[in-house]
């Protein structure tokens, strides 16, 4: 293990344990504990570190595992499971280059609080926002671990559920987060960070090029998460290459049959993110008879009931992370939608998006889409047009979206009265553009309605596994 009396006392806690190898290769970080009442991915980390620590070390490459919210995770240290999901703000949230809100201000733009405090500080909770200071130390935690990283950079971000969920695993649907998380074996769900912001897995892609997943192991109470969350981080050492293959769990199992037993059903299986809801009044409770992948139609299903009212479904889907915390506050998720992804969708999006002509082309056979002066990789898309298109298009050409009216739930008649209506314009528009040799919408201007869309840089700036 490598030596942490240079960290002061508090930042030392957070590192749960570091080793590092004399060969060059991968940096792997794991984060447990963002939330103060998730401790399986602490666990997790905690076991791997142990035995790999015993049997010698690692092959090559580095393995760095953190504490994720060391406040939120200091309330109740015996009884972990008790703490607070964060104290002020989610921390989980706070992972943007966007000034934050403060709490209970709703989405207002606010200047970000300037008052700081020393690293290694010894009672974080006296910061006006304990939680932004949680995120700036952490943050400073991984750039330590990435710094001087001799191959590509894997960050595993652990949690749990409060509902009784399958494990899965969320992560940014480009390339590369997409193949390294196949390997993980759990279920695939894609989009997420289309409907959060500030997310420390996009941070963490967007800061330092990692490829970043957020993997979820269970329900918080469930003692199976923690093995599930111990299981991921073997495969995931075996495929970097930093150890041997042939790893046993502590509990002397196959790590790959370990991730697929507790799948289940969903094993192999991929979803798209359609639709999240906050909370916005309270009290709020949660809807009996529903439960993670339940069959949900808009404007029909009833998910919750907030302040009296019932809450029903924006999106038609799979309800996916109902909210059964026991804290539940305004803007915290209340549930999301998703769908089942395709194989050929998968395999097509991969096929179509590795195309460097398609991408110079796009705006010449597109109707209303256009490049974004001054920002490579970026299109704008008229919102007509975008409705039409719908998000899926995007998402199948590996793009998106940064900015949109994207309005769940829209009949289906609706759709098909607008696309009726575009149809012949997009036709003439296509004819057009291919005889002019580029774009029929010659205002090169962003206007405040267009939808923004973009690439994911993994697949603009995507990372060497060798």
């Amino acid at each position: 293990m490598t030596q942490l009396e240079s960290l002061p006392a508090t930042e030392a806690r957070r590192v749960i344990c570091s080793l590092v190898s004399p060969k060059p290769g991968p940096t792997l970080i794991a984060v447990g504990g963002i939330h103060g009442n998730e401790p399986a991915g602490i666990e997790a980390a905690q076991t791997v570190g142990r035995l790999l620590d015993h049997a010698g070390g690692l092959a090559r490459g580095r393995f760095v595992a953190l504490r994720g919210n060391l406040a939120a995770l200091s309330v109740d240290p015996e009884n972990p499971l008790n703490n607070p999901r964060y104290l002020a703000q989610d921390l989980n949230r706070l992972f943007s280059c966007q000034p934050c809100p403060e709490p209970g201000r709703g989405n207002a733009s606010q200047t970000e609080l300037q008052t700081e405090l020393p690293r290694g500080h010894a009672d974080q909770t006296e910061h006006p926002n304990p939680d932004r200071y949680e995120r700036d130390r952490l943050r400073e935690a991984i750039d330590d671990a990435a710094r001087d990283a001799t191959g590509p950079i894997v960050l595993l971000d652990f949690h749990t559920t409060s509902s009784d969920s399958p494990p899965f695993i969320a992560v940014e649907d480009s390339l590369p987060a997409r193949r390294f998380a196949q390997r993980l074996l759990l279920p695939l769900v894609l989009g997420v960070e289309e409907e959060l912001t500030g997310l420390l897995m996009d941070d963490a892609t967007r800061r330092i090029g990692a490829v970043a997943l957020t993997v979820e192991g269970g329900r918080h109470e469930n003692p199976r998460a923690a093995h599930t969350l111990e299981s991921v981080l073997w495969i995931a050492l075996e495929n970097l290459g930093l150890i041997g293959r042939g790893a046993k769990t502590s509990l002397g199992k196959s790590p790959s049959r370990s991730a697929r037993a507790a799948s289940g059903p969903h094993a192999g299986r991929a979803y798209d993110t359609r639709h999240r809801e906050p909370v916005s009044t309270l009290p709020y409770l949660p809807a009996a008879g529903l439960g993670p992948f339940s069959p949900v139609r808009a404007g029909k299903s009833v998910i919750a009931h907030q302040a009296g009212r019932p809450l029903h479904a924006a999106e038609s889907g799979l309800l996916f992370m109902p909210n059964l915390q026991r804290d539940i506050r305004p803007g915290d998720d209340a549930y999301f939608v998703v769908r089942r992804v395709g194989r050929i969708w998968l395999g097509l999006s991969a096929v179509l998006r590795s195309r460097p002509w398609l991408h110079r082309a796009l705006p010449s056979i597109l109707p209303g889409v256009r490049r974004r002066p001054g920002h490579d990789h970026e299109l704008l898309v008229d919102p007509e047009i975008a409705v039409v298109l719908r998000r899926e298009i995007f998402h199948l050409l590996g793009y998106r979206l940064v900015r949109s009216d994207h309005q769940p739930g829209l009949p289906r008649i609706t759709r098909l009265r607008r696309a009726s209506r575009l149809a012949c314009h997009a036709l003439l528009a296509v004819v057009q553009n291919l005889l002019r040799r580029g774009s029929t919408d010659t205002d090169a201007r962003e206007h405040e309605s267009d939808w923004i869309v973009r690439r994911h840089r993994l697949d603009t700036e995507p990372p060497s596994f060798s």
